[in-house]
C-alpha cells in the first residue's frame, strides 16, 4: 500500500475521532450541570393599599373610613440556582430568590365628630419600618440556544412558588384633644401576615463562558402571583389586602459549569 495512502487513512481516523469532540465543544449545552449566583434588580414598582369603611365604634349610626398605603419593594434581590441537562438539549432547573426590605407605610383615618353636626375628624400619619420578605422558588424547564462562540442563551419557563410575608397596619390608636375638633396620633398596631401562592415565570439567561468551568451572565425574568393577606379582621368587619408577588427582574452574576 502506498505511503500516501497510510497518511490519508491516519488523517481520516483522526478526523472521525475529533469531529464528535469538536461537536461536543460547540454544543449549546456541553456541561452536565451548572450553578448560578445572581443579584437581580426589580424594575417595576409594586406598592399597594387598603381602603376600608366600617361603623364607628362610638356613634354606631355613622361610618368611619380607614386607608393604608405601603411603599414599593423595588430594588435588589439575591438569586441562587442550578440547572441539569436531562436529555439531549432539554434540562430542568430550580432557582431560589430572596427579597428582604423595610419600607414605610402611610395611613388616613376619618371618624365622625363627637359634636353633632360638625365635620368628620381626619388623622394622617406614617408607620416606619414595615418589613417585607418574599421567598420565591422557580421550577423551570430549560432549553439552550447557541448565540456565537462562548455565548449561550438559556430559555426557561415554569411554575413558581411564592411566599410573601408583609407587615400590615392592623389598627390605629389615637386621642381626641380638648375641644373635640382635633385627633392626636398615639401608636399603630402592626400584624405579620404570610401567604403562599403558585404563579409562573419566564426567563432568558445570556452567558459568556470565558473559561472551562466559569462564566458570567445576565438574566431577564418575569414572575408573578397574586396573594390576599388579612391584616386582622374584627367582628362585623372583613378585611383583605391584595398585592402582587414577583415582578420583572434584570440581574447579573457568575456561572459555574460542571
Amino acid at each position: 500500500m502506498p505511503q500516501w495512502w497510510h497518511r490519508l487513512l491516519i488523517a481520516a481516523c483522526a478526523l472521525s475521532i475529533a469531529t464528535p469532540v469538536a461537536g461536543q465543544e460547540n454544543s449549546a449545552w456541553p456541561e452536565r450541570a451548572y450553578v448560578t449566583v445572581d443579584v437581580p434588580f426589580q424594575l417595576l414598582n409594586n406598592n399597594f393599599s387598603e381602603a376600608l369603611t366600617f361603623a364607628d365604634t362610638i356613634r354606631k349610626t355613622e361610618t368611619a373610613h380607614f386607608g393604608a398605603g405601603y411603599g414599593s419593594t423595588r430594588g435588589p434581590l439575591l438569586d441562587v440556582g442550578t440547572g441539569v441537562r436531562v436529555i439531549r438539549q432539554i434540562g430542568a432547573g430550580v432557582t431560589l430568590s430572596l427579597l428582604r426590605r423595610s419600607v414605610d407605610g402611610a395611613f388616613d383615618l376619618v371618624v365622625p365628630s363627637l359634636i353633632a353636626g360638625n365635620a368628620p375628624l381626619d388623622l394622617r400619619g406614617s408607620v416606619p419600618g414595615l418589613e417585607r420578605t418574599d421567598l420565591i422558588i422557580h421550577l423551570d424547564a430549560l432549553y439552550p440556544v447557541t448565540l456565537r462562540r462562548k455565548f449561550r442563551l438559556m430559555l426557561s419557563s415554569g411554575p413558581s412558588i411564592l411566599r410573601a410575608k408583609q407587615d400590615l397596619v392592623r389598627s390605629i390608636e389615637f386621642d381626641t384633644l380638648p375641644g373635640l375638633t382635633t385627633l392626636r396620633f398615639d401608636q399603630a398596631f402592626v400584624t405579620h401576615a404570610t401567604k403562599t401562592a403558585i404563579g409562573f415565570n419566564v426567563g432568558a439567561d445570556v452567558t459568556w463562558n470565558f473559561a472551562t468551568h466559569l462564566g458570567v451572565g445576565t438574566v431577564t425574568r418575569y414572575s408573578r402571583a397574586n396573594v390576599t393577606l388579612d391584616p386582622g379582621s374584627a367582628p362585623g368587619i372583613s378585611r383583605s389586602v391584595a398585592l402582587q408577588v414577583g415582578g420583572l427582574y434584570v440581574s447579573g452574576g457568575i456561572r459555574l459549569r460542571f
